[in-house]
């Protein structure tokens, strides 16, 4: 079998946006975002772990800014990059860049937020999807009891949206914030050297 080719180097890499002009770009949603980066600061462990990861250079993370998940686990995301020593981090819309999408598709989806690590020899050291196990599992089980229930009437469905996206945003406000703490400890297992 052939080896994936990965549509990216130094000067495509360099076409991303950085974190802040990532943020600058967002509009209106915008603030989310910024209050999630604000939260999801990292432990004195997790930080301590990723200050001591040298073997990543390069992260680039695929995104686009209405994308629940995006908001929720992209500041993470930013906050790892900036704890692991001389790593730089591009964002870029997944559906602007149509090659990176669907070089990490996740089991033949657009999931987003991904985030994929490289060496200074552009070798690819890991790659994380969407949210955590964790988190896929509480937002089944809010479906369950949201979306799952409601009539199928345009406004009952509205409604049951509305009420599932409001009960994920709780669950990711928990305190102690074990969702973000669930992927953080994934994206442990993803930069640890084999």
């Amino acid at each position: 079998m052939a080896q994936l080719r990965i549509p990216l180097d130094a000067k495509r890499f360099a076409t991303g946006m950085n974190w802040k002009d990532y943020m600058a770009q967002m509009g209106d949603t915008r603030a989310r975002t910024e209050d999630n980066y604000a939260k999801s600061t990292l432990t004195d462990d997790e930080r301590k772990f990723f200050n001591g990861v040298g073997h990543v250079k390069y992260a680039i993370m695929i995104a686009e800014n209405w994308c629940g998940d995006v908001h929720r686990n992209s500041p993470l995301i930013a906050n790892i990059c900036e704890a692991i020593p001389d790593c730089e981090l591009r964002v870029f819309l997944r559906d602007q860049n149509a090659d990176l999408r669907d070089t990490f598709l996740n089991n033949g989806y657009q999931s987003i937020p991904v985030v994929v690590f490289f060496d200074k020899d552009w070798n690819e050291v890991g790659r994380w999807l969407e949210r955590a196990h964790a988190a896929t599992t509480k937002a089944a089980q809010i479906r369950a009891n949201t979306l799952d229930k409601a009539a199928k009437d345009q406004p009952s469905q509205d409604a049951a949206m509305t009420e599932f996206r409001n009960q994920v945003t709780a669950a990711y406000a928990t305190a102690g914030h074990p969702l973000w703490r669930a992927a953080a400890s994934e994206l442990k297992l993803v930069l640890t050297k084999k």
